[in-house]
């Protein structure tokens, strides 16, 4: 499961890069042919605003509704663990492209950078190592693991899971 989401990364982040550094050598070689478009005075903040939102609350609220709506379920299928893992790296993804966009829109230098910072941040927190993806497989309890994922043990009564301890008496 690892090497799949591993391509599925690099094929991601090889896309962008190409398409960020093919937009960067127009706009180096014919600058009045590809100029940056007038844009609003507010466009910085909105673009680091959705950077940030892509990149920091994204990953959390996606994991968090994963979380929710299998909460009831025992253990998790492999293919949809998989799919939750790319969903992830793709939200990293997007993050990525609006830090490229806000280069291209030559938006203030604060905001660029900023995006910039939070998109690489994404990018690094995206990547599916062994050991985050042993990590997220015991959380949501996802099949397909080197072991199996521990079972949810559920105690409707709590007192009778605690076992007595007897009382000795002093004397």
């Amino acid at each position: 499961m690892e090497e799949p989401l591993k391509r599925t990364y690099f094929r991601w982040l090889t896309a962008v890069a190409l398409v960020w550094t093919a937009g960067r050598i127009i706009q180096h070689v014919m600058p009045g042919w590809c100029a940056a478009p007038h844009v609003w005075a507010s466009s910085g903040p909105i673009l680091f605003i959705l950077t940030a939102v892509c990149a920091l609350a994204g990953p959390i609220l996606y994991r968090t509704l994963f979380a929710h709506s299998k909460r009831n379920h025992t253990r998790i299928a492999a293919d949809t663990f998989f799919t939750f893992e790319r969903h992830l790296i793709l939200i990293g993804m997007a993050a990525l492209g609006l830090a490229m966009v806000a280069d291209f829109l030559a938006v203030s230098f604060f905001y660029r950078s900023g995006s910039l910072l939070i998109a690489l941040y994404a990018v690094y927190c995206g990547f599916p190592s062994k050991k985050r993806l042993a990590l997220d497989r015991r959380i949501y309890r996802a099949a397909g693991g080197s072991r199996n994922p521990p079972d949810l043990v559920v105690y409707h009564n709590p007192r009778k899971r605690q076992p007595k301890i007897p009382k000795v008496n002093q004397q």
